[in-house]
């Protein structure tokens, strides 16, 4: 199966955060920030990071204009102004900048998606790029300092937080599947975790 991971960069020290990658077999790091600057950990504004990886041997690529999560077109909001990720899933720029990962995938780089964020859980990463990559059959991983968590157990961490919110199976409900429960966790997330373009 084909793999790609995630991975946050914090305020990690950059020695520590391409430690991170190699320890993973990263070789490609995917900026997927929509802006990739950083005002709390200024090593990972876009020119700085992309030296830096370069002098380690690590390709870097930006993506953040493909596969970035803010944007101001009202068609892909909700009413209060929340990004829709279902909607951004459906424009061209999105499913060419997931088919540039997929050729990335095939040709042999071993890629890591990379946003600010430290959990992913939290992050545009996990639920609009992840979430659209394994309906791809791509294995999605999430590097942390500590472990690699995979897309399933994300998902079942989704579960258990809007467990209250979503509907179950029971005698009357047959057709409530756990592929639908994580479906409408998956819009719970999105509307916790999006970029708002009217409170910005």
């Amino acid at each position: 199966m084909k793999q790609i991971h995630t991975v946050g960069h914090s305020i990690y020290e950059m020695e520590y955060f391409v430690s991170l990658l190699k320890i993973n077999s990263i070789n490609t790091i995917v900026d997927v920030r929509s802006i990739p600057y950083s005002k709390f950990a200024s090593q990972y504004n876009r020119e700085t990071l992309k030296h830096y990886l370069k002098a380690n041997k690590i390709y870097y690529i930006f993506m953040g204009d493909l596969l970035g999560a803010r944007y101001e077109d009202k068609s892909l909001l909700f009413d209060d102004g929340k990004v829709n990720f279902k909607k951004v899933q459906e424009l061209k720029s999105f499913q060419d900048g997931i088919t540039r990962l997929d050729k990335g995938i095939t040709k042999g780089y071993n890629i890591s998606l990379m946003c600010s964020e430290k959990e992913a859980f939290d992050c545009h990463r996990f639920g609009l790029v992840s979430e659209f990559l394994t309906k791809k059959s791509i294995d999605v991983n999430h590097i942390y300092p500590d472990k690699v968590v995979s897309q399933k157990i994300l998902e079942q961490q989704l579960l258990k937080k809007y467990n209250k919110k979503l509907p179950k199976a029971d005698l009357f409900n047959m057709e409530i599947t756990e592929k639908l429960r994580i479906q409408l966790a998956y819009k719970l997330r999105n509307k916790d975790i999006a970029y708002n373009s009217i409170t910005k």
